[in-house]
C-alpha cells in the first residue's frame, strides 16, 4: 500500500497500549534536557500516572482492546464457528465455550461473542463471515466487506475505537483484504474485482495471523469450478499480487498502522522423526529447515506465510490445523496482544528445542 495518510489511518490510540505505559518511568519536558529539578517532577507524573493506569486497570475500568477471531477455509458447509476456536477463545476470555452468545447483525450474518470473565482478560468476538450453509470459495473481498460490517458493529457497540484481530489461514487475507481495501482501488469494477464499498476506517489495531497464505497456496491448482478461491490463492493471480504489491517496491506490504504479526508452522510429521533410527537428526533437520522458513505446515508452506513489514514467530513441530490449538503458539498469542515483542521462534517440545543449533 502506497498511500497510508487520509482515510484509512488508524483511529485507535497509540499500538503503546496498556502494558507498555505501565513501563513508563521517565517524562520530560521540552527544553527540560538540563533542568535536573524539570526532569524530578518529569519523573514524579510519569510514576503517578503509571500507578493511576495499574489502578484502573485492576479496577476494570480500563478495557482491554476487544479480539476478533476469524476462521479459514471451510469447505463443508453448516460447520459452527465458535468450535473451530475453543482454545484461543476460551484462553483470551477467562469463560468457557458454552457462554457464547450468538449476535445476530441482519437476517443473512451473525457474530458470536464471548465476554470477558475478568478485567484481565478480553471480549472474544468470532467472526462468521461466511454464507450460511456454504463452503467458504467465494471471493475474498467480498467476505471483508462482511467482515467490516462485524467490526463496524463492534466498535459501536461496544463503544470502542478499534479490534485487535487473530486470523487462522485464509482468513487472514480476509482480515488483510478489509485493512488494505485501498489495494484494490484502481482495479474496483473491472473482471474479477466487484464493487464492494469497502473501506478500511482504521478500526484495526493489531492483525495476529497464524498459518497465512499470503503468497499464495499450491492446492489453489484444483481449478475454477470451486469458484473464485482458488484463483485468488493462487500464487501467481492478479489479487496477490495487488495485495502484496509494494513488496516488489522493497517497500512494506503492510499498513503502517497496524500491527502485523505471523505465525507460522514447521511441522515435523513429514519427516517422520518418531519411527527413524536417526530420530536426533530428524529433529535437527527439520528445525534447522524451519528456523531458515524453508519448511511447511503440511498445508502452507513457511515462505507463504512471510509478509514484509511484519513480526516473525516461527512454529517448530506444529502443524496446520494445530495452529488454533497450540498451548506456546495460544499463550504467545495472548502476550503479543498484550504488546510484548513476538518471539522469533517457539518449539513445540523441549527435544525439538534441544535439536536447535547451538542448544547444546
Amino acid at each position: 500500500m502506497t498511500n497510508r495518510g487520509g482515510m484509512g489511518a488508524s483511529a485507535c490510540p497509540s499500538r503503546l497500549d496498556e502494558s507498555r505505559v505501565a513501563g513508563i518511568v521517565t517524562l520530560r519536558t521540552p527544553g527540560a534536557e538540563d533542568d535536573d529539578c524539570a526532569a524530578g517532577r518529569g519523573s514524579l507524573v510519569a510514576v503517578l500516572f503509571t500507578l493511576l493506569i495499574g489502578v484502573l486497570l485492576s479496577a476494570g475500568t480500563i478495557a482491554k482492546t476487544p479480539v476478533v477471531l476469524i476462521y479459514g477455509f471451510q469447505p463443508v458447509p453448516g460447520f459452527y464457528p465458535p468450535q473451530l476456536w475453543s482454545p484461543i477463545a476460551e484462553t483470551l476470555s477467562g469463560r468457557d465455550l458454552s457462554d457464547v452468545e450468538k449476535l445476530p447483525l441482519d437476517p443473512t450474518h451473525a457474530l458470536f461473542r464471548l465476554r470477558a470473565s475478568e478485567p484481565t482478560d478480553r471480549d472474544v468476538f468470532i467472526s462468521d463471515y461466511a454464507m450460511a450453509y456454504e463452503p467458504t470459495v467465494r471471493d475474498l473481498r467480498l467476505y471483508a466487506a462482511r467482515l467490516a460490517d462485524e467490526i463496524a458493529w463492534i466498535c459501536e457497540g461496544e463503544g470502542v475505537d478499534c479490534v485487535d484481530i487473530v486470523a487462522f489461514s485464509m482468513g487472514a487475507l480476509v482480515a488483510r483484504c478489509y485493512i488494505e481495501a485501498e489495494d484494490f482501488t484502481d482495479v474496483v469494477g473491472t473482471d474479477g474485482f466487484p464493487a464492494y464499498e469497502t473501506e478500511f476506517r482504521g478500526d484495526v489495531r493489531t492483525l495476529v495471523t497464524l498459518a497465512a497464505p499470503h503468497h499464495g497456496a499450491q492446492f489453489a491448482a484444483l481449478g475454477p469450478w470451486f469458484g473464485p478461491l482458488p484463483r485468488q490463492l493462487d500464487p501467481n493471480s492478479p489479487f496477490l499480487a495487488l495485495l502484496n504489491k509494494d513488496e516488489n517496491e522493497a517497500t512494506f506490504a503492510v499498513h503502517t498502522a497496524v500491527r502485523y504479526v505471523s505465525f507460522a508452522g514447521q511441522s515435523c510429521l513429514g519427516f517422520g522423526c518418531s519411527v527413524r533410527r536417526d530420530a536426533v537428526a530428524c529433529r535437527r533437520e527439520c528445525v534447522e529447515e524451519g528456523l531458515r522458513w524453508q519448511g511447511h505446515d503440511l498445508v502452507v508452506l513457511m515462505s507463504s506465510a512471510r509478509l514484509a513489514g511484519a513480526e516473525h514467530v516461527a512454529c517448530i513441530g506444529v502443524n496446520h490445523i494445530d495452529m488454533r490449538s497450540e498451548l506456546t503458539v495460544v499463550s504467545t498469542i495472548v502476550r503479543v496482544l498484550d504488546g510484548e515483542a513476538a518471539p522469533e521462534v517457539l518449539f513445540a517440545s523441549p527435544e525439538l528445542e534441544a535439536a536447535a543449533p547451538g542448544s547444546d
